[in-house]
């Protein structure tokens, strides 16, 4: 009994040395999977921004950036500061020259980022003041409408049936041509008064910036105008595209012509239209609706190309920013 006690107590003691060392092994073996797992997908994260450059940033971003530093006049210090951060290794500190000429650069990055704020401050003024006004006509052309419509069924309906009731005695028949006849007359004519009152009634502006004026060379009023800087950058040609696409001022004129918002260059009809959508405190240039809608769709259209500009600016600053080699933080 004793002898097969111990051997018992041996073959316990064996099982459980072996459970540990299964234990042990099978928890050195998870930790080497997570060690394993983490580093593929640390090195995922820091391959990928590298490996797919297009997927993370524009590839025009460079020459945007090159452009708008020729318009503001800073080409030369835009150069010389990338060529100093290529020249310093990794996470060096960076140098007195270094930091005075990223501070000019940054200085006339900044004014030209409020001068196009500006710019966009007053064309959404233009545009708040145009659609208020916008929606005064349209109140008076539904209402005007609504009571040629209501006209057009009185006589055409009540003066008919009058008419139509007078026609079946023989004494009152002539009356009842003659109301006949008058309800199709008024009816036609009441008619032809609802087609033209479709258009709106026509009015002058008021005191309302026109910042199309300087587009179409016309005299500018009540602060519409627009910095060198932007008048430069509307009317120079985008990096991406070619010299026959003309500059971004020739592109917004020629789809303003392809949807009918402008007629051909140089005709009578245009530079009427034109007047039209240029006009401030003028008392004798009178709008319609269709010319509100015009001029506040115009005004979106130059909104989003000068917005463009701030886009521009920003890749400025990131190019000199950026060190080539190094990998940002949190990639």
């Amino acid at each position: 009994m004793g002898a097969e006690s111990r051997t018992q107590r041996n073959s316990s003691q064996e099982e459980q040395e072996c459970n540990i060392a299964s234990g042990k092994t099978g928890r050195w073996s998870l930790l080497i999977i997570t060690i394993l797992l983490l580093a593929m997908m640390a090195s995922a994260s820091g391959q990928n921004p590298a490996q797919n450059p297009a997927q993370t940033s524009n590839p025009h971003a460079t020459e945007n950036a090159d452009q708008i530093a020729s318009i503001l006049g800073i080409s030369e210090l835009v150069e010389r500061a990338r060529s100093m951060r290529a020249r310093d290794p990794c996470g060096a500190t960076a140098t007195i020259e270094e930091l005075s000429t990223r501070q000019d650069i940054l200085e006339t990055t900044v004014a030209a980022s409020l001068e196009v704020d500006g710019v966009l401050a007053e064309l959404d003024n233009e545009r708040a003041h145009l659609s208020e006004l916008n929606a005064a006509l349209q109140a008076r052309r539904d209402r005007g409408v609504n009571l040629a419509n209501l006209a057009n069924l009185v006589t055409g309906t009540g003066v008919g049936i009058v008419g139509n009731s007078l026609q079946f005695s023989n004494a009152t028949a002539n009356a009842g041509n003659i109301f006949a006849v008058s309800s199709g007359v008024a009816s036609a004519g009441l008619s032809l008064l609802g087609i033209h009152l479709q258009h709106g009634p026509r009015r002058t502006i008021g005191r309302i910036p026109n910042m199309l004026a300087p587009l179409f060379d016309r005299q500018a009023a009540l602060n519409s105008y627009y910095p060198q800087e932007v008048l430069q950058y509307l009317r120079s040609v985008p990096p991406a595209e070619g010299p026959d696409s003309g500059s971004r001022l020739d592109q917004l004129m020629g789809e303003w012509r392809r949807l009918g918002r402008l007629g051909p260059a140089g005709s009578a009809k245009t530079g009427q239209k034109v007047t039209r959508l240029t006009s401030s405190l003028d008392t004798k240039t009178r709008l319609s609706i269709d010319d509100l809608s015009d001029r506040v769709a115009m005004l979106g259209d130059v909104t989003g190309r000068v917005g463009l500009m701030k886009r521009d600016l920003a890749e400025l600053m990131m190019s000199i920013r950026a060190k080539k080699g190094c990998v940002p933080q949190g990639n």
